[in-house]
């Protein structure tokens, strides 16, 4: 935690000016007025009309006592030698330095700004430090001596004027800046992504009115860019639509490294101002403001406290065993105070489409068009310091028995990630394996036969679930990884939940799979990638062979056909019987040869030795794990858990882009507590089927306000609607769909059969699609007065979104209509669609699922540079 209490040595002394006194403080025994000390008799609510205001001021002789020693602390350094004048651009021969340095800073101008009472509080005195440091980094390179210097004082002056800060009421001293974001970019129908600080060419449109050409910026990666091998590429916003011509010429190369600085927040007693991130902060969570730490203490205020905790979200019965599991590991490890908090943050069913080219190539022997199976997102936290940190994330796919062949009764382990800040650090490889061991055992109790694994090593940049991990936190290398799995599944075995498990290669010889049609074909896992390009590969390949056939065969009849010439009549009798009996030969002997060839090239192409070759060489990544013989032994038990609709938890990918967009980072413990609040928040107040609404007074969300049938734009919630201070004019009563869905989860709680389940989930579409209906109506109705229910009020919603003027759409009203339409677009068909957003949101859609395949292209291109990289070393150690 951050420590920021007032000093309470007699020295310490400084100026608070309040609004009724000013009063010059010159001891902790006098630090309250009169007035004050009547404040701190009682706790105080920090959302009170009583909290009064005071501004913390600080007097010259204050900032001189604290901050000249930070001075002579830089100064002494061997690294401040360039730092301890102004630059003088002459002298050192660099005529571009005030171009590209706008404002000038030094350690000499910051003592004498501070000798001359130019600073008015200790956080103008970081700025200034900050802005010199930033100056050397923009205008010298990475690898110069003067670089090196910046970053060893830089770090010098946080460990050196941080105690202060803290002294004085402030957080810290750090200028926090986020990790560039990545960006997505316009070439191979945006299925690209230019990582932070990679190259990338961009265009600015002079003209966002013409077809198909909208966006201000179109960026494109090195390799897009460079792959048209024209002087120009073709642009647009809709793959499918004409494409707008650009000169190569009109774009610009950069480098994606823009940083975004953390939000800073000031409290609304003293004004001191803090990282958001440093104080765990947010506005949605206590309305009224933020208060430091240190006004709490010294004024006795009562900070209302945190309900958006992992503990209150909703137990099931797999996060209930998982979380026992876990917890009673700890207990026997004597970790009493620890306690481990588990939870099944979405829930859905969905189906494993199978992709074109298999389709194509099994025209008649594809029964099905997919393999329906359950997603869960399992999430694991940890409260650290008094605030929950996720610390594991996993995301499962399980196909039951009426899942075709061959995903019957299997489960997939398709996602996992970790966050290293797990204490004690002791335990932390075995709790990970406790919740994967617990969820075994979950699958084998419900009749699960078989569980798949893939370990597949992460990289730099490269996150599955969480955005920004430490960068101290280790990556395992394969051999590491594989390890850490045979690991696990041997403790699984000793425990007599797991039978046996083997690699992939070895299952499928067991097993004698005869076409690829057998392997398992799970959602997002490599081999039905591997298959698709295999099969595009081979057709491509057996078309070029048969064509080249063909072509042998028509040179073989024109060489023939040309060797005859009928010079008088007398031969052609003869002729004519040489050619028929010529014809016959050659007829049974091409035959013979096409047959042959066809032999040899079906030997020498086939799909599933292709398959194999490449199973063979990653064998090791992929976990075959038995959890029963066959058959079982007793009845598969029903699943009574209740689906769980979340649309930023329903897959890793929609997680991972919410945490980018939010720069919710993982990077720090610091930043994890305050993404995991966050995270939090949204997973109590959002669901795919949540429309809430927001209150005009207390900005807080609703499920149930009062709207007015006069005044444009203007809500109430139930709390403030039944006070005596009511509103002027008439208002009605609206409902939230999350009301009925609340009243549906507890009438499904008390059946819990299948037939219940279906008929709550059946309830769910109902009223979301009564809300899409609703919007739909209202942007074609005409009529004033219409009594259509809801149709006023989507009226006003919808007329909002148009006029409305909020940075990205950020207020709640937008967002309701955003909601809505985004369920529209995942259906609508038409191309000419009126309903406001639909056409971008349905381009945001098919962007997802081509980032998607991209991914899968991705991981291929790994495993083949890993071969050839392969290959290399083991002729290099020939040699």
């Amino acid at each position: 935690m951050i420590h920021n209490e007032i000093t309470e040595h007699n020295s310490s002394h400084y100026l608070i000016n309040s609004a009724s006194t000013t009063v010059m403080i010159e001891s902790h025994s006098e630090l309250l007025t009169n007035n004050d000390m009547e404040l701190t008799m009682g706790q105080i609510n920090a959302a009170s009309n009583q909290l009064s205001k005071h501004p913390v001021q600080f007097t010259h002789e204050d900032l001189r006592t604290y901050l000249e020693p930070i001075i002579h602390t830089l100064i002494s350094a061997e690294e401040s030698c360039a730092f301890r004048q102004p630059v003088d651009p002459v002298a050192l021969n660099i005529p571009d330095y005030p171009m590209i340095i706008k404002h000038p800073m030094d350690i000499s101008t910051m003592h004498n700004k501070l000798l001359r009472g130019e600073y008015k509080n200790p956080l103008e005195f970081c700025d200034d430090a900050w802005l010199m440091f930033k100056n050397a980094w923009l205008y010298n390179n990475r690898a110069l001596r003067i670089y090196r210097m910046c970053t060893k004082l830089a770090q010098l002056f946080v460990e050196s004027i941080d105690p202060v800060l803290k002294t004085l009421g402030y957080c810290c001293a750090h200028q926090y800046v986020y990790l560039p974001k990545v960006i997505l970019c316009n070439g191979k129908q945006k299925c690209c992504e230019i990582r932070p600080y990679s190259s990338y060419y961009y265009y600015n449109n002079p003209d966002p009115s013409r077809f198909n050409l909208s966006s201000d910026q179109y960026k494109f990666c090195t390799d897009c860019f460079h792959s048209s091998k024209c002087e120009s590429i073709f642009v647009g916003d809709d793959p499918a639509q004409k494409l707008v011509e650009i000169s190569k010429k009109l774009f610009l190369r950069t480098e994606n490294n823009v940083q975004e600085p953390e939000i800073m927040i000031d409290c609304i007693v003293c004004t001191r101002r803090w990282h958001q991130v440093c104080a765990l902060h947010l506005d949605q969570i206590w309305c009224e403001g933020f208060v430091c730490k240190t006004c709490i203490r010294q004024y006795n205020i009562k900070r209302k406290e945190n309900c958006y905790i992992a503990q209150t979200i909703t137990v099931n019965d797999l996060s209930s065993q998982l979380e026992q599991r876990v917890n009673k590991f700890l207990f026997d490890k004597d970790c009493h105070k620890i306690r481990v908090t588990i939870r099944v943050l979405a829930s859905s069913d969905k189906i494993c489409e199978i992709k074109p080219q298999l389709k194509k190539y099994y025209p008649n022997q594809m029964a099905n068009d997919g393999y329906p199976y359950r997603t869960r997102a399992i999430f694991a936290f940890q409260e650290i310091e008094g605030i929950d940190v996720v610390f594991f994330g996993m995301y499962v796919q399980e196909y039951d028995e009426h899942c075709p062949a061959p995903n019957t009764n299997r489960v997939y382990i398709s996602c996992l990630d970790t966050i290293h800040f797990f204490q004690p650090k002791l335990y932390r490889q075995d709790v990970y394996h406790e919740i994967l061991i617990g969820y075994l055992n979950y699958a084998k109790q419900h009749g699960y036969i078989y569980a798949h694994m893939w370990a597949r090593p992460t990289s730099v940049f490269v996150d599955y679930i969480f955005h920004c991990h430490p960068l101290e936190q280790r990556l395992p290398n394969s051999k590491r990884l594989h390890s850490w799995c045979k690991k696990l599944l041997d403790k699984a075995i000793i425990k007599h939940i797991v039978i046996d498990y083997k690699d992939i290669m070895q299952d499928c010889l067991d097993n004698q799979i005869q076409t690829v049609l057998d392997i398992p074909y799970f959602d997002g896992d490599l081999w039905p990638t591997i298959i698709e390009e295999t099969i595009e590969n081979f057709s491509q390949e057996e078309d070029r062979r048969r064509q080249e056939v063909e072509a042998a065969a028509v040179i073989q009849d024109d060489d023939f056909n040309d060797s005859f010439e009928l010079d008088d009549s007398t031969q052609i009798s003869s002729k004519r019987k040489f050619a028929n009996k010529y014809e016959k030969k050659n007829s049974k002997k091409t035959g013979k040869q096409q047959e042959l060839a066809k032999a040899q090239m079906l030997n020498s192409t086939d799909l599933l030795s292709i398959i194999f070759s490449t199973m063979e060489k990653n064998k090791e990544e992929f976990f075959v794990i038995r959890l029963h013989h066959q058959p079982i032994s007793y009845p598969t038990i029903n699943d009574t858990d209740a689906l769980l609709q979340c649309d930023i938890m329903d897959t890793q990918n929609a997680f991972l882009n919410f945490a980018r967009h939010k720069n919710y980072e993982f990077s720090s413990l610091r930043r994890a507590k305050f993404s995991t609040m966050a995270l939090l928040y949204e997973l109590h107040i959002s669901t795919t089927k949540n429309i809430p609404y927001n209150c005009n007074r207390c900005l807080q969300k609703c499920d149930i306000c009062y709207y007015c049938t006069v005044c444009e734009d203007f809500d109430l919630c139930e709390k403030l609607y039944n006070m005596r201070l009511k509103h002027e004019d008439k208002m009605e009563c609206l409902i939230s769909s999350r009301v009925i869905i609340n009243q549906d989860n507890e009438q499904n709680s008390l059946n819990s059969n299948n037939k219940s389940l279906t008929n709550a989930q059946f309830q769910r579409q109902k009223t979301i699609q009564f809300c899409i209906d609703t919007l739909l109506h209202a942007l074609n109705c005409c009529i004033v007065n219409c009594i259509y229910r809801g149709c006023l009020c989507y009226k006003r919603i919808i007329q909002h979104a148009k006029d409305c003027k909020e940075k990205n759409r950020q207020c709640y009203k937008c967002k309701q209509v955003i909601f809505l339409c985004w369920h529209h677009a995942k259906s609508c068909l038409n191309q000419n669609c009126q309903v406001p957003f639909c056409m971008n949101l349905k381009s945001i859609i098919e962007i997802d699922r081509a980032t998607s395949l991209q991914t899968d292209r991705l991981l291929i291109e790994a495993i083949i540079k890993q071969e050839e990289t392969n290959i290399r070393q083991t002729q290099i150690q020939d040699k």
